[in-house]
């Protein structure tokens, strides 16, 4: 079973576009492959920062909850191809 280590939390509300991309880039460099960050972010534009940014670089995103304008997303470290 491959269960995945919430290694980190970043909290990032009220920052906006290229900050919470970022922190989550910093966060993510320092996690070995399956472990997770999870970030909490109010720029609306994240989400979309996010899924671009996890698919080049072969990372998992999954949005946990959205609620009073805070989206709460966890990323999955990938494995880097060889």
């Amino acid at each position: 079973m491959n269960t995945v280590q919430h290694n980190n939390h970043i909290d990032a509300k009220g920052m906006s576009c290229p900050v919470p991309l970022m922190l989550l880039k910093k966060a993510v460099e320092e996690l070995q492959a399956g472990c997770a960050v999870q970030i909490e972010v109010t720029d609306v534009h994240a989400e979309l920062d996010f899924e671009i940014w996890c698919e080049r670089f072969g990372h998992q995103l999954e949005k946990l909850i959205e609620n009073d304008g805070v989206i709460n997303f966890l990323v999955i470290k990938g494995v880097p191809d060889n």
